[in-house]
């Protein structure tokens, strides 16, 4: 009987550091997958820092946090359908703005418009961001879904307008492109849904407000230019008859 219950203690002491030891051994694998996640951060080694992380993600399981560092890695290493599926996962569990966003993003460079325009208005129904607003727009613009991008972008133009964004455009001189302030290209995309519109006074209007707080602004200047023209000559017709 008193052997039976050394034998007994024997195996429970056992069990107990069998477990204890795991415990610690898991900690320490741990921390030293971070400690190898932030050096290669520091060190701008995306590689290295996305394989700690899928170690990271065994030992913690995919409710961890570095579930959304994994998105953010191949978000910045421009692996868009991997940052797709990784972001799915991460939504499946939480809905999150920033990692709409990089959905959003990642549909768009992978060519699924639609898709991204999905992402885009749940994005801008949640923040009612200017910047957001004009992603959408444009991105429903090059669908030709006109009225859309029009309505999108009338939504935001009363907004708060970001003040150091810019936007590149074609420059005057062939293969260079021309730095726009974010409210002068917000109000050349408005200009342009007009247009598509056939409202062709309208156009101009905006074409003129991009052009009084941008007065060099190239795209927008040709752009009002054909407008105009074509304006002009519709009513001489018009007067014609």
């Amino acid at each position: 009987m008193i052997m039976k219950r050394i034998v007994l203690s024997v195996l429970f002491i056992l069990a107990f550091y069998n477990a204890f030891s795991q415990k610690l051994y898991k900690k320490d694998l741990l921390n030293l997958e971070k400690s190898i996640y932030k050096k290669a951060l520091k060190n701008y080694d995306l590689e290295t820092a996305k394989n700690a992380v899928y170690h990271i993600l065994e030992l913690e399981g995919e409710q961890s946090i570095y579930l959304d560092t994994l998105a953010y890695i191949y978000f910045n290493q421009k692996n868009y359908l991997s940052c797709l599926q990784v972001s799915n996962q991460i939504l499946k569990q939480k809905e999150k703005k920033d990692i709409l966003e990089l959905k959003a993003v990642s549909l768009e460079k992978l060519n699924d418009i639609k898709s991204a325009i999905d992402v885009y208005e749940k994005l801008y129904a949640i923040n009612k961001d200017v910047v957001t607003a004009y992603k959408l727009a444009e991105l429903q613009h090059q669908l030709k879904r006109a009225s859309e991008a029009y309505a999108t972008l009338k939504s935001a133009e009363n907004l708060k307008f970001p003040d150091k964004i810019t936007i590149a455009f074609p420059s005057e001189k062939k293969g260079e492109v021309q730095i726009v302030p974010f409210k002068a290209a917000f109000y050349n995309l408005m200009a342009l849904a007009s247009y598509d519109l056939h409202n062709y006074d309208m156009a101009i209007k905006y074409y003129d407000e991009a052009l009084k707080i941008f007065p060099d602004f190239f795209i927008a200047k040709q752009n009002r230019n054909v407008v105009k023209l074509m304006k002009d000559k519709l009513e001489k017709k018009d007067n014609s008859k």
